[in-house]
């Protein structure tokens, strides 16, 4: 009996096993089925973002403005100019290349000012009907006018300096002599470099002739020290030699040759130059903090103005902007007969800059990023007079009056119980003194009697 119901026990064990995998069936059927009921709510979605993208229509959004038909001629005009072909190496080769001069137009199209302007080959066509240039008969090529001569090929001034370049020589000027007669040394370099430097001019450094007979040299900071080495010519054993500043890579490789106590000296120069550099300018006649803060109202003034806005003649962005202008290389040239200013897109682009408005309605545009360039280079400090330092120095001598005065009364207060400790030590001295007086006198009476 105690066998049958332990066997009675048991035999439920296995309908409970049987009964768990049907119930995990189930759990992973409900899970099945919850994403068959989520599936459909998916391409509902999809749909509705199809019907949102669609409904603008594509011709609004991609449809951009033509360039303007002059200022793509003008573009493209320069390209094909003396003064561009004297410099651009590319456009000068495939001119060259070809017996009669033609410039494929494709070539003219991959330049980024005329992507910049989305300008087309229609475009193009179209903007050259009134220009000398000739354009082929299969509209595939053009070129200059009777296939004129190519100007001699240069190589291009480095006028616009990045800001790091522009002060790389804040600290001293370290130049390059090339092509030193083989029979002079340093020794030689520096003699002819002592007399050529201004008086009280120290010279650094100057390293020995290397395998392609050049040397670095280097001295301290001066007043036009960057026109001066540019300018200056040696006369070193019968040879003539011009002096080359270092810039990119030929400075960094002189920066290496130079012993560690120059480069120190180069760097402390650079600070203080830079602690100079952040003095009040003033432009016209308004002050700025810094050059800096010139750019910042500049950059104000094109914001803050639509596309054909004039400034007003009267008013203070005016005036200033006049005066920017000044500082431009061709200032006084381009500002003859200017009569307004206005702000307007760019011919070079969709930047915006400034045009000059001139008799006969004419408009130039001109550059302002060149204006503050020169002021950089060279900026219009404030001039501070010996008046102004003498009244700003006399406040500060009255300041330190009352606070000496003040110490004065201190010390006094300070020194009169000190004095008056003394006088009543007195006293007591001359008591201490008076009393071996009278013992000696009271030694002395019995002796007496």
């Amino acid at each position: 009996m105690a066998m049958n119901d332990a066997v009675k026990r048991k035999e439920p064990e296995p309908e409970t096993e049987e009964k768990a995998p049907v119930e995990e069936k189930k759990a992973e059927e409900k899970p099945a089925e919850t994403k068959a009921e989520e599936k459909p709510e998916a391409p509902k979605i999809a749909v509705a973002v199809k019907t949102a993208a669609s409904g603008a229509p594509e011709a609004k959004r991609l449809k951009t403005s033509p360039p303007d038909p002059a200022t793509v001629r003008k573009q493209i005009e320069y390209y094909m100019s003396d003064d561009n072909l004297r410099h651009d190496k590319f456009f000068h080769e495939k001119i060259k290349e070809n017996p009669d001069g033609w410039l494929e137009l494709n070539l003219i199209l991959s330049c980024n000012k005329m992507k910049a302007m989305a300008a087309t080959k229609d475009d193009v066509l179209a903007a050259l009907k009134g220009s000398k240039l000739e354009v082929r008969e299969d509209t595939v090529s053009i070129r200059r006018p009777g296939n004129l001569a190519l100007p001699t090929l240069e190589a291009r001034p480095q006028h616009h300096q990045k800001k790091s370049a522009a002060h790389a020589h804040d600290g001293g000027v370290i130049a390059v002599i090339n092509k030193i007669p083989a029979e002079q040394s340093w020794m030689q370099i520096k003699e002819k470099l002592r007399e050529k430097l201004p008086d009280k001019v120290q010279l650094w450094f100057v390293s020995e002739v290397n395998d392609k007979c050049s040397c670095i040299v280097s001295a301290a900071p001066f007043d036009g020290d960057l026109e001066f080495f540019e300018k200056l010519e040696l006369e070193v054993g019968g040879a003539k030699l011009k002096t080359e500043v270092a810039h990119g890579e030929v400075l960094q490789q002189a920066l290496k040759v130079m012993p560690k106590h120059i480069r120190d000296k180069r760097e402390k120069e650079v600070r203080k130059r830079q602690k100079e550099r952040n003095r009040p300018i003033v432009v016209g006649s308004q002050r700025f903090v810094t050059v800096h803060a010139l750019k910042v109202r500049v950059r104000e003034i094109l914001n803050s103005r639509s596309d054909g806005e004039q400034l007003k003649v009267d008013g203070s962005d005016y005036k200033l902007i006049k005066a920017l202008l000044g500082y431009h290389p061709k200032g006084e040239e381009k500002s003859k007969g200017m009569v307004g200013i206005k702000v307007a897109k760019s011919s070079q682009g969709d930047s915006r800059c400034f045009w000059m408005l001139k008799d006969g309605a004419e408009a130039e545009d001109f550059s302002a990023m060149k204006c503050l360039q020169a002021i950089e280079a060279n900026p219009p400090y404030v001039e501070v007079e010996a008046k102004e330092k003498k009244v700003e120095a006399s406040p500060k001598a009255e300041v330190k009056k009352p606070e000496e005065a003040a110490k004065k009364d201190v010390e006094m207060k300070e020194a009169a119980p000190v004095e008056s400790k003394k006088e009543d030590a007195k006293p007591e001295e001359a008591k201490t003194e008076a009393k071996p007086e009278e013992a000696k006198k009271e030694e002395a009476t019995p002796e007496a009697a």
